[in-house]
């Protein structure tokens, strides 16, 4: 995560070409782009600003298209922008209403309090003049960014621009496709989709439109969910949503029916695009959960997967893979979870003091002997690319961690206390699988 930083004079970014490229020519280009470059507020781990922050020389055209990014800190009626041209007002958005000389009250947007990305596409006065004077914000404003276009652009121009502040500030748009740089759908809005419509947050990169986004929340609910990769390449994204139900804990069905195990009744799902083999942390702020939170699992289409770290206030799973494209994710909770964790059961082959299974796709093999065993034990894997293991106690601590890449087969040695029972999980670029593992 970023540090916050003491409020500074923040950049302007009057070039063209800045932040946008020209690898297609159907990306629109900024004629006067803001971005706050350092700010003690963020939006989605990106720095805001409060203050006003005024810029003369904007270029004027007689037809244009602003994009703002912005968020109210108080109630009641407060300045985001202004253009003006001397003493007199083209065009201005507030908190309730935007308005202009001649017209008065043109358009009203009345604001909950949430991060909002307003785009006006206007016809503005005629006037003898090359350029105006663009304010942004004041004292009860936090603005992020700032683009301004001396053009209309189309429904499908808009859209790419607005997909890319969407990801950077964790805003979600309405019932709309998202569209990256070179106009290819990375959020298909869909009858079987809309469902999970709600929400939408993501990481992605994109060098067409300037984004650079590996670890991202939706700020429409306070970052309840956190999604964190380490690298990405051109192109590749993943975004997800969910079904809009509450955050309330229901019984478990499946292979969980009866067992006393709870289930959330959120659920979330994934789009990605050019992501296969990635692997990523998901965080949850469990201050949002109903108690007790002591025993959450992750559950990807149906697979549980055991936390990495737990502390008083979130649940954090690390080298979470997502074995399709539209994978399904939610938390579950109960003690069985952790001793069925994985469910690998009828996946497992136990003979000769050794245990061993098979990822998906049976490229991949995971083994650990002895097991059962005195206290010593040795893990191997093999056809993966990377590998991280690690061994948690049966109160979800991590106890062993091991990791390694770039070779053809993996062994890993350690030693634990005798009387208890540990899992073993092992996370490849072809998913993740957990074995239990006994210390007599």
């Amino acid at each position: 995560m970023k540090h916050t930083h003491s409020l500074l004079v923040t950049a302007l970014l009057l070039c063209a070409t800045a932040a946008w490229g020209q690898s297609y020519s159907g990306m629109p280009v900024a004629a006067f782009q803001w971005r706050c470059t350092d700010g003690a507020r963020q939006l989605n781990f990106n720095p805001a600003a409060t203050g006003t922050r005024a810029f003369d020389g904007v270029p004027y055209a007689g037809e244009y298209t602003l994009v703002v990014v912005y968020r109210p800190l108080a109630e009641g009626e407060a300045t985001v922008w202004r253009l003006s041209y001397g003493d007199s007002v083209v065009h201005a958005l507030t908190t309730e209403r935007i308005v202009c000389d001649s017209t008065g009250i043109r358009y009203s947007q009345f604001s909950d309090g949430r991060p909002v990305i307003h785009t006006l596409r206007q016809s503005a006065p005629a006037l003898d003049s090359a350029s105006v004077r663009l304010e942004l914000g004041d004292s009860n404003i936090m603005v992020a960014e700032a683009l301004y276009f001396d053009r209309r652009l189309g429904n499908a121009a808009l859209r790419r621009v607005q997909t890319m502040l969407a990801l950077r500030y964790g805003v979600t748009l309405g019932p709309v496709d998202y569209l990256a740089g070179d106009g290819s759908r990375i959020w298909c809005h869909r009858r079987d989709s809309a469902l999970f419509h709600h929400r939408i947050t993501g990481v992605g990169h994109d060098t067409v439109s300037g984004l650079l986004q590996l670890s991202g929340h939706s700020e429409m609910d306070g970052g309840f969910v956190t999604v964190a990769t380490d690298s990405l390449e051109h192109g590749s994204f993943l975004l997800f949503g969910d079904n809009d139900a509450g955050l309330t804990f229901e019984p478990a069905d499946g292979w969980l029916t009866g067992s006393g195990c709870e289930q959330l009744a959120r659920l979330w799902r994934i789009q990605a695009t050019n992501a296969d083999g990635m692997l990523y942390t998901l965080t949850f702020d469990t201050r949002s959960l109903p108690l007790p939170t002591d025993s959450l699992v992750l559950l990807v289409d149906g697979e549980p997967h055991l936390p990495a770290a737990v502390t008083p206030q979130t649940v954090r799973f690390d080298h979470v893979f997502f074995p399709t494209d539209s994978s399904l994710f939610t938390l579950a909770r109960g003690p069985r979870l952790w001793q069925r964790a994985g469910a690998n059961a009828a996946r497992v082959n136990t003979g000769n003091g050794q245990t061993s299974t098979s990822l998906p796709g049976g490229n991949t093999h995971f083994s650990v002997y002895p097991n059962p065993t005195t206290g010593s034990y040795t893990l191997e894997v093999s056809g993966a690319r990377q590998v991280q293991v690690t061994v948690y106690n049966q109160q979800g601590k991590e106890v062993a961690s091991y990791s390694d890449s770039g070779r053809d087969a993996y062994r890993f040695e350690g030693t634990l206390p005798s009387g208890n029972v540990y899992y073993a999980t092992v996370t490849t670029e072809n998913g993740s699988r957990t074995m239990k593992l006994i210390v007599k």
